[in-house]
């Protein structure tokens, strides 16, 4: 079976904050975006990635190898990104987020982003844009990054699979370490809190 890290397309974020510690803030947050958590199943290297139905959701979880760490896999095209932005713009955690495709890819991206002091830090992107490819980069290179690959005259060269899990691992996510996709705990989901009716009278 294919590893994840072996995939068409690889997403993951992951918060320099243990996984209740985020739990907590979650459920802290006012009455409309408040979430809870809920144990889901962890199924690696299958875990899937949209949300088909009966797939799995939104999936939170305790690296086995890095247990102050929360990896996410939001699931794809849905709302789920919210995670990240509140575990760093409003809580305060640093942390990172990539996307990464095979070159075969039918729209081709990879992509990392870091996050500190409550806002983006760095991002650094490379994707076709039907049918040019684009390069994008804000923010201080970090430095660990292999800055003399963005100057490739092709510009899908400037950043690829290899150097997105590179820069991973610099930034300290161990994410070819197998005890990395095992759970230290349960792994969850988050789901929204509803509020319920006011009785009237």
């Amino acid at each position: 079976m294919t590893h994840v890290l072996e995939r068409p397309f690889f997403n993951l974020s992951v918060v320099r904050a243990p996984l209740a510690e985020l739990i907590d803030q979650f459920a802290s947050l006012p009455p409309l975006v408040a979430s809870r958590a809920e144990v889901t199943a962890l199924a690696f290297p299958a875990q899937p990635y949209g949300r088909a139905p009966g797939g799995l959701p939104l999936l939170l979880w305790s690296p086995a190898c890095s247990p102050g760490l929360t990896a996410v896999m939001p699931s794809v095209g849905s709302g789920d990104y919210f995670v990240l932005e509140y575990a760093c713009k409003r809580f305060g955690h640093d942390g990172v987020a990539v996307r990464s495709t095979t070159q075969a890819a039918e729209e081709p991206i990879n992509e990392f982003i870091t996050y500190a002091d409550n806002r983006m830090q760095r991002a650094v992107r490379a994707m076709q844009d039907s049918p040019r490819w684009d390069f994008y980069q804000e923010g201080a290179p970090l430095p660990f990054e292999a800055v003399h690959a963005y100057t490739a005259r092709r510009v899908r060269d400037r950043l690829q699979r290899e150097a997105v899990l590179d820069y991973l691992q610099a930034w300290g996510v161990p994410v070819r370490d197998e005890a990395f996709w095992h759970s230290a705990g349960d792994a969850v989901t988050l789901v929204r809190s509803l509020l319920k009716p006011t009785a009237t009278t």
